[in-house]
């Protein structure tokens, strides 16, 4: 059963006016998912290879910023590591000053006087003076 319709051109303009509208709200619902003005090549050549292009190399620069923070982040431990060794330097020095300033400290020199070798290619070593 096959039935033909007859269309006005008044219509049929509408109708095709419909459509299009149609295919334009597919695809701007298209971009509004995936956030690309251009999703193929179809749409829009060179527009598409532009911004692949661009997304690439945005991920390698992402890549390279994740490296750079990394590095940045081995450095302030080490630097902290540098900070408070030379606090305990400093303080190891502080200590030492207060001592040296103590009445009853005294120094004295030791000198190492190597003895007779017991093994060949060995020394014993004694201490005198204190």
């Amino acid at each position: 059963m096959a039935s033909n319709i007859t269309l006005s051109a008044g219509v049929r303009q509408n109708l095709l006016s419909l459509q299009g509208t149609a295919d334009l709200m597919a695809k701007t619902q298209n971009r509004l998912a995936t956030g690309k003005k251009v999703n193929s090549a179809l749409d829009n050549p060179t527009n598409f290879f532009t911004s692949s292009a661009l997304s690439s190399r945005a991920g390698d620069m992402s890549a390279l910023l994740d490296n750079m923070t990394s590095g940045i982040k081995t450095l302030e431990a080490a630097d902290n590591g540098l900070s408070s060794i030379t606090k305990t330097v400093e303080s190891m020095q502080s200590t030492l000053r207060q001592a040296r300033q103590d009445k009853t400290f005294q120094t004295a020199s030791y000198a190492a006087i190597p003895s007779t070798a017991t093994i060949a290619g060995t020394e014993e070593l004694s201490f005198s003076g204190g």
